[in-house]
Order: C-alpha cells, then structure tokens, then sequence
C-alpha cells in the first residue's frame, strides 16, 4: 500500500484524531485490547479466524536487528495537572515475536541525562519531553528526542512511541468498569497531592484483592510518598495485566457501546508514531503474550536487588537535586537490557545458583553473586570451591525436565535457558551436566540447579564481573547492611565451606 493508501485509510479510521506521538503505563494493553475487542466482534459476525483478518489488513511491526520491536511507553499528567509534561512514567517494552515474549522494564524518573543542546539542561529523565518539546516547539519531535536519550541509555534501538496522560488512564478504566488487582501490601499515604489544589488528601488501601475504578487505580499507580518510585513501578506494571485480564472478558469483547467508548477514549488521549495498519497487526497478536510470558523489571539503586545499578551521588555536585546515576557507567545498564530482552525466558525459570570460587583470589565468589543477584539471578549460596587451583571456569546443570501430557509418557528434559543467560556474562566458561561427585556427597546437587565453578581464566579475564558498587561502599553506602557487604569480600579467602 503506497503512502497516499496509508494516509487515505488513517483519515477515514475511527482513530483519525490520533495524535501522532506517544502513551502511558497501560496504553500499549489498552490499545492492543481495543483492537482484540473489535477483532472479537468481526470474528463473531463473519465466522473468521479474527487473526488472519487483522494480519491481511495491517502491516508488518518493524524490528531491530535482532528481530525485536521496541516501544517507549510513557505517562503524563496532562493539561489539567501539575507538570502536564513530566513523563514520570517511562516504561521500555520489547516484543520477541519468534520467542513470542515481552520484556517491560521501569525507568526511575529521576535518572540523570546529560544532553547536547544548550537549552535542553543536563537534568532528570522525565524533564527531557518537557524542554526537548519547548526547544523544539513540537511534540512529536520531544517525543522523538526523548527516545534517542532512551535508546542512548538502553542500548537499545526503539521503533515506537506511545504516551497517554492521567485523563485518558481513568477513563480507560472506567470505561472498562473498573480492574481488579491483588494488592501485596497496604497502603497508608496522608501525602497524597489533591487536585487542584496545593494540599494533600490522604490515599489508602488495604492488602488483598481490591476492585479500583478509574481515580482509585491512578492513586494506586502514582502513590510514592509512603514507599517508593520503585514500588510505584511495580504497581504500574501490575494495572497493565489488570487491563487486559477485565479487557478480555465476555462482557466487554461483545459490548458495542463499550468498544466505541474506549476508541473514544484512545483517540483523544494517546500520542503515538504507530500507524492504524500497525494496531491493526498488534491486535491480531495480541493474544500470544499471555501473563507467563511477559517479564517486568526495573532499574533502581538497591545494589543487593535485581535492577539495582543506581546510586545517589553527593547533591551538592548536582546543584542540590536529588538524581540517580549508574554505578559504573551506563554499560551495566546496556548490558542489563540485552540481558532481559535476549534471555526473557531465564528470569522465568528462576534456578537456584551456587557460586563457587576456585581461585587463590580472595573474594570472587562473593563478588560475583552480587552482580549476578543485580541481573536478576537467583543466587542461592557462594563460598570456596573444594580446590583453589582450578584452571577453568566451568557451569554444572541438571535438565529441565519438561511437562507430560499424560503420566505415563516418558519424561523428556531440557538444556536450561539459564545456561544462555550465564554464557553471555561468562562466556569462557564450559558447561557439563555431570556434577562432580565431590560436590554430589555435600549436597550441593539437591540445594542448586546451578553449579558455577570459577577458575583462574575468569579471575584473569577481561570478562570479570567486577562489582561497581565495591568503591563506593566506604563512602555512599557505609555503614552497610546489605546481605553481602565488603566483609563479605573480605572473609571469604579464609572460608573451607559455604
């Protein structure tokens, strides 16, 4: 379809008011769901796999060159709240459509950007759409602005953006009659910003399952007084199943009023550079990601946490602003988004890994586990290899056995993916699945699904994963109290055991 086509067919689509720019937390469930639900009806009135007519109609998603589409998913207050510009919600997404995964990780709002234009400030990340749009007085080049930084912090090559601001986020909800959402812990927040006004009101919810309309679900996303940007992350990314799972049942699929309500809805709030023929071929895919298949992360400044390559440096070097800097540089960060985009498939297997140093080098074994644990890996114990001669580096699995059909077929296993994940950090590194016996009669076997046996040829290697954190623990993080501290780096040459 040539160009002139494409236009011609957005100026008569029902979404021709879209704005061509960008979106908040659930916006990219939100405009996937509409387009599902409007499949879901021509599939009922002309008896056709919906899939196959969404897929005819729409055109191919654009990758990178690892055959990923990427999307920037941000939220706004909008024009009628305070900061209408502040995206403080910055989601990366990435579709792995052969894998058939997704990848979400959050974005603090106070990461620090350093930029080229004298009137765009070096300042935090969800201040960028705000000057970029000012300097260029132009949305849509903010928006493009904002996801070069992006794409500069992620390493990542980002196709797409999508933005959508408080308004649009309530409305969806309501319009799906409200979502419902098993809240992990209480809520008590008397800080809460009361609109319209310089006061405050005071926001709670109790644990438990809870049915949020609207203005109760953006409190719940936005509510950071009483926890943290981090904490709001994972609430935000938690509305985003919510909308889907409401989104989907049969009430809404077969109600007409309600699909042109949320249309309504999206062609009035959303900014975005997808084209109609686009949504029109996320829908037909829509309903290959199911909830096991998409993995939430987030970048944040607990170094003993996933996700937590961030700290905060000494204010008065930033004119007094509190911000938020990659331990390091940013190619943890880079190497943190290949991991979760590439190896989505690992953090859902979850195994238990021992760490074992088998070097003469005091401390390998603890440093490791630590950035292991800041990628995500599930570390279960570290301590002295039974040698400390050993020449190479060597990782022991079990097989995965995979599930039966029926009972009685015979069991089939898998190579962990995990083992992929491990390669690509240590990538000099044998694998065998024969656990030496040694390590059989402790009972490392039945306490590990992982055995990684560091050898000299890691210690000297380019390929070390030197802990970043380690020369600022004396100065930003003292007194220390995390599991594993610089005591920790410092014990463990004289340990026998774990």
């Amino acid at each position: 379809m040539s160009t002139n086509d494409q236009q011609d067919l957005f100026s008569k689509s029902p979404l021709k008011k879209l704005k061509k720019h960008g979106i908040n937390i659930s916006i990219i469930i939100s405009m996937i769901v509409v387009i599902a639900l409007c499949a879901a009806i021509i599939k009922v009135l002309v008896s056709i796999d919906f899939r196959t007519v969404f897929l005819a109609a729409g055109e191919d998603l654009l990758k990178d060159e690892k055959g990923h589409t990427n999307f920037l998913i941000m939220g706004t207050g909008g024009a009628y709240h305070d900061g209408p510009d502040l995206t403080d919600t910055i989601i990366v997404t990435s579709i792995d459509q052969e894998k058939e995964t997704v990848s979400m990780v959050s974005i603090p709002r106070d990461f620090y950007v350093e930029n080229e234009i004298p009137s765009i400030p070096d300042t935090k990340i969800n201040e960028i759409y705000y000057y970029a749009k000012k300097h260029f007085n132009n949305p849509q080049k903010g928006l493009e602005y904002l996801k070069g930084k992006i794409e500069e912090l992620a390493d990542l090559k980002i196709q797409y953006y999508i933005k959508v601001d408080f308004t649009g986020f309530e409305k969806i909800i309501d319009a799906l009659g409200g979502i419902d959402i098993n809240v992990p812990e209480s809520i008590y927040d008397p800080y809460f910003p009361k609109e319209g006004t310089i006061y405050y009101e005071t926001f709670s919810i109790k644990k438990g399952p809870q049915h949020m309309d609207g203005e109760t679900a953006l409190k719940y996303a936005r509510s950071r007084k009483t926890s943290s940007d981090f904490d709001r992350s994972q609430r935000q990314q938690s509305i985003i199943y919510a909308i889907k799972e409401k989104a989907l049942q049969i009430g809404t699929i077969f109600n007409k009023d309600k699909i042109n309500e949320l249309l309504s809805i999206l062609k009035d709030n959303i900014e975005t550079n997808l084209s109609v023929r686009e949504f029109l071929t996320l829908g037909a895919i829509a309903d290959r990601y199911p909830k096991d298949k998409i993995i939430t992360k987030l970048i944040h400044d607990d170094p003993t946490q996933c996700g937590g390559f961030l700290y905060t440096p000494p204010k008065e070097l930033y004119n007094n602003v509190f911000i938020l800097i990659p331990a390091g540089g940013e190619k943890y960060v880079h190497l943190y988004f290949d991991l979760i985009t590439q190896n989505p498939l690992a953090f859902q297997e979850n195994l238990n890994i021992q760490i074992l140093n088998g070097t003469k080098s005091g401390g390998v074994a603890a440093e490791t586990k630590q950035v292991l644990k800041r990628y995500c890996l599930n570390v279960s114990r570290f301590g002295n290899a039974r040698s400390q001669e050993i020449p190479t580096t060597t990782i022991y699995y079990k097989m995965i056995p995979l599930p039966k059909e029926n009972p009685e077929d015979e069991t089939k296993y898998y190579r962990p993916h995990t083992i992929d994940l491990l390669k690509q950090l240590i990538p000099q590194a044998q694998e065998s699945t024969i656990i030496p016996q040694k390590y059989i009669e402790l009972g490392y076997d039945k306490e590990s699904d992982v055995i990684i046996e560091l050898g000299n040829d890691y210690v000297n290697s380019e390929n070390y994963l030197e802990d970043a954190f380690y020369p600022l623990y004396s100065t930003i993080f003292a007194p220390i109290t995390s599991e594993t501290t610089s005591a920790d780096l410092k014990s463990e040459a004289s340990a026998t055991e774990p």
